[in-house]
C-alpha cells in the first residue's frame, strides 16, 4: 500500500509528457485496485491474482499455477502496451513488466536482478525526500512537479462521515496507524496505550485505523478509553483514506496509512526507525521522529536484538509536544 501511495504521482507525470495522448493502466494487488481506481490520470486497472497464485502454490497445484500464469501472460500481451514503467523494482514487478510483452520497459536495478527483465533500468537514487525513486522515475518523462494523488469518491467520504457521526466523533479527531508488516517498523504498545492516554487528557478523541489483521491489537489499544474509538478492519482501504482526509491530525509508523496524511496534508506525526523511507515531505504540516543511531536504518536486518532501540529511543511526550507544535 505504501508503494502505491508513493508511486501516485508516477500517472500525472507520464499523461503530461505524452499531452494526454496515451492510456494509462496500473497494474496493482487486488486488494489495493481501489485506491488507484478513481485516479484522475489513470484509464483502466488491472488487478494482479496474487493471493490466487499464492494459494494455488501453497495446495501444490502447480499445472494449474502455470495456466494460471499463461493467462494473465496471454490477458497482458493482448493490450499491446507500448511502454511499462516498474515503479517498485522487484523481481515479481518486473516479471510482470516483461510479461507485457511491450518494447520498452523501465525500471530499477535490483540485489534480485529484477534489470533482467527489463530494457532500461537505473540504479534507486539515494535521497531523504518523499517518493524520491518514483519522482526519479517520473523525471524522465515530464519536468512537471511531482503530485501525490489519491481520489477519493463522495460515496466515501459520505460513508465515513455518517461513521463518525453516528460515533460522536467530529471535527476534532486525531487518526493513530500503529501497525505495519514488520516488527522493527512497529513503536512499542506501551508507548502507543500512553499517547492516547495523553490525548485523551488534552481533549482529543482518537480514532484507530487499520487492517483485518490489526482488528483485536487496535481493540486492545482502545479499550478503557471511551475517547478512542477502533475502526480497524471495518473499513475499506478507500474508507480509511476518507477518514485521515477529515480528521485533525495524523500519528503514525511506516505503513501506508500514515503517508496518506502526507497526500491529503494533514498535520502529520510519522515515527520512523528501522527503515526511514523520507524525512523530508513536502508536507509543511508534517514532522518526522527518528533516533539517528548508528545502527539506523537497519531496513530489514535488525542488529538489537529485538530490542528496536530506535523506536524505545522517541518517547510519547516528544510526539506529544510535536503533535501540539503542529496545532
Amino acid at each position: 500500500m505504501g508503494d502505491i501511495v508513493m508511486a501516485s504521482g508516477l500517472p500525472s507525470s507520464l499523461k503530461q509528457h505524452f499531452d494526454n495522448d496515451v492510456t494509462i493502466s496500473w497494474l496493482v494487488e487486488s486488494p489495493y485496485a481501489a485506491l488507484v481506481a478513481g485516479h484522475p490520470d489513470v484509464d483502466n486497472v488491472i488487478n494482479w491474482p496474487k493471493q490466487e497464485w499464492q494459494a494455488l502454490a501453497k495446495s501444490r497445484r502447480y499445472l494449474a499455477l502455470f495456466k494460471a500464469l499463461l493467462r494473465f501472460r496471454r490477458t497482458l500481451r493482448a493490450l499491446q502496451f507500448d511502454l511499462v514503467v516498474d515503479a517498485q523494482g522487484l523481481l515479481k514487478s518486473a516479471l510482470l513488466a516483461w510479461f507485457t510483452g511491450a518494447r520498452k520497459r523501465v525500471g530499477f536495478n535490483s540485489k534480485e536482478h529484477s534489470q533482467w527483465f527489463l530494457t532500461q533500468s537505473f540504479d534507486k537514487p539515494l535521497s531523504d525526500d518523499i517518493s524520491s525513486e518514483y519522482k526519479f522515475l517520473a523525471g524522465k518523462f515530464s519536468n512537471a512537479p511531482y503530485q501525490l494523488t489519491l481520489q477519493l469518491s463522495e460515496q466515501d467520504r459520505t460513508t465515513a462521515r455518517n461513521l463518525l457521526n453516528e460515533e460522536g466523533f467530529h471535527s476534532n479527531f486525531i487518526v493513530i496507524a500503529p501497525f505495519t508488516t514488520r516488527p522493527q517498523k512497529h513503536w512499542l504498545l506501551p508507548y502507543w496505550q500512553k499517547l492516547i492516554a495523553m490525548l485523551g487528557k488534552d481533549g482529543y478523541q482518537v480514532i484507530i485505523l487499520g487492517g483485518p489483521a490489526d482488528k483485536n491489537s487496535a481493540e486492545h489499544l482502545a479499550n478503557g478509553s471511551s475517547h478512542c474509538l477502533s475502526l480497524a478492519g471495518l473499513l475499506s482501504l478507500t474508507q480509511s483514506a476518507a477518514v485521515i482526509e477529515q480528521c485533525a491530525a495524523l500519528i503514525g509508523v511506516d505503513t501506508g496509512l500514515t503517508h496518506m496524511g502526507m497526500v491529503y496534508q494533514r498535520p502529520t506525526v510519522a515515527i520512523f526507525g528501522s527503515t526511514r523511507p523520507y524525512t523530508q515531505t513536502q508536507n509543511p504540516h508534517a514532522r518526522i521522529l527518528y533516533a539517528d543511531l548508528s545502527c539506523a536504518p537497519c531496513k530489514r536486518r535488525p542488529v538489537c536484538d529485538g530490542r528496536f532501540d530506535c523506536m524505545q529511543a522517541i518517547t510519547p511526550g516528544q510526539v506529544f509536544s510535536t503533535l501540539r507544535g503542529l496545532q
